[in-house]
């Protein structure tokens, strides 16, 4: 009984192993390097790849990243034939990686190449399904293979860092910009505030709103980038068009102020005239012959006053309701 359990357990193990450390790191898988031409062993092939993992091992952190080993890709897919059947049957190497549970996965094919033997190498990120990169190589023999391995599959690699995202809490001022990435709109962060991931390295930023000038900026996207935001300028242009309706209010309540001051300056003569008025009529009350005309100058004056103090006095508050309102 232990000798059936013995290997799943051990399968199990491996997987859940692999799957907490994993949460750390992003997973390379190599996968068996295929020959379609017969031309060299297995044990060649399977030195190629071992080269492709150690030089993937050597240039990528190992804090970030865990190159899968033959045991773990064949402890998802089943078993060694059944690794070797879908590596060779596999019409996309991001599905396959899917399969495998990595995060990118890569395969070199060997070809004849007239006298010559070739060799291509292709390295996909499997959740986009995008071609991150790839090299070819022409030799005589395995051995210029090794070389070609050595030369530029490290370059490739490093392509690996480029393709890493970053989550970005992106706000504006005032919010609500509409806003572009390399020239492109993003689903995730359409207008501002937004999160949004972007990929590791310079990015264009261009925020556009309303009576604002459009914000266009650069800015580097790394490990440490978490927070950006971008501060939006009045359009000028907007503000001194609508400067002349607020100088047009601004004077209206200026002159109402000046009619009304006007308008109470004469009222205050109008009741001087009267008070002359009542004094003359105070001298002349036993003369009956000034004594009717007096009195109506007195009545005048009076009404006057009262007119002007009232028409004044609304004119005032008039031009303080356009200060206030305005």
């Amino acid at each position: 009984m232990n000798n059936i359990f013995a290997p799943l357990f051990a399968t199990v193990l491996l997987l859940c192993t692999f799957t907490a450390y994993g949460q750390m790191q992003e997973r390379v898988a190599i996968l068996n390097t295929l020959d379609d031409s017969d031309s060299i062993s297995i044990s060649e092939s399977a030195y190629l790849t071992d080269r492709l993992r150690e030089t993937a091992a050597n240039v990528l952190p190992k804090s970030l990243y865990g190159i899968m080993t033959t045991e773990s890709i064949v402890a998802f897919l089943g078993s060694y034939e059944s690794m070797v059947k879908e590596c060779r049957a596999a019409s996309c190497l991001a599905e396959l990686g899917r399969k495998v549970n990595a995060d990118y996965v890569a395969q070199g094919r060997i070809r004849k190449f007239g006298e010559l033997l070739s060799i291509n190498f292709e390295l996909y990120n499997t959740k986009s399904g995008v071609l991150v990169g790839s090299f070819n190589g022409n030799s005589k023999d395995v051995h210029g293979f090794v070389a070609i391995i050595d030369e530029k599959a490290p370059a490739l690699f490093m392509n690996i860092e480029s393709q890493k995202m970053h989550q970005i809490n992106l706000i504006t001022e005032p919010s609500g910009a509409i806003l572009s990435f390399n020239g492109e709109s993003s689903a995730s962060c359409p207008q501002t505030p937004c999160k949004t991931e972007l990929r590791e390295g310079d990015v264009r930023i261009i925020a556009t709103l309303e009576r604002y000038e459009t914000a266009d900026t650069t800015v580097s996207i790394n490990a440490g980038s978490q927070f950006i935001a971008m501060r939006l300028k009045p359009n000028i242009i907007v503000y001194e068009e609508a400067k002349p309706a607020k100088t047009s209010h601004t004077m209206v309540a200026v002159a109402l102020d000046i009619a009304g001051v006007v308008l109470v300056s004469a009222g205050l003569m109008a009741n001087a005239n009267m008070q002359n008025a009542l004094d003359r009529y105070g001298k002349i009350e036993k003369d009956p012959a000034y004594y009717e005309d007096t009195w109506k100058d007195v009545q005048n004056s009076r009404s006057n006053r009262n007119m002007l103090y009232v028409i004044g006095g609304l004119v005032l508050a008039s031009g303080v309701g356009v200060h206030i309102w305005f």
